[in-house]
């Protein structure tokens, strides 16, 4: 990814980190949606990333939504060949379906972030999806 895509996805996160901190509903909301418009802009171009589509799903308060989102990051990251991020993703669906309650989806997504986190080099990543499957 390049330099400026990320550090924009990263100022509107910390905008809408401060803004939650806050409290401040409107400046989330417009930080959000200029998280959503980033995202609208860039895809199916070369600068579609999934890290746009994770941190969108990520800050996406109706669940449902999420998933659907998240599945968009997936695409992007297997077209891509990120496993990395495949891993991440997996990681943050079976998040949001254990606020869900919903164990089986958790623990399948669960799986399917330990696997993919088979071919990466993050240790870091590697530790925080075998906690989390142990937590189960």
């Amino acid at each position: 990814m390049k330099a400026p895509l990320y550090d924009e996805i990263l100022d509107i996160c910390q905008h809408i980190a401060n803004a939650s901190a806050q409290d401040d509903d409107d400046a989330r909301s417009n930080a959000c949606k200029n998280l959503q418009k980033l995202c609208a802009t860039n895809q199916d171009t070369p600068k579609d990333h999934p890290l746009q589509w994770e941190a969108l799903a990520d800050f996406t308060e109706d669940g449902d939504l999420a998933i659907d989102i998240y599945d968009i990051a997936l695409a992007s990251a297997d077209k891509l060949q990120l496993p990395a991020f495949t891993a991440s993703i997996y990681l943050a669906m079976a998040q949001r379906q254990q606020e869900f309650e919903e164990t089986e989806k958790t623990i399948e997504f669960a799986k399917k972030a330990e696997i993919a986190s088979q071919n990466i080099d993050s240790e870091e990543l590697k530790q925080e999806i075998k906690a989390f499957l142990a937590a189960l």
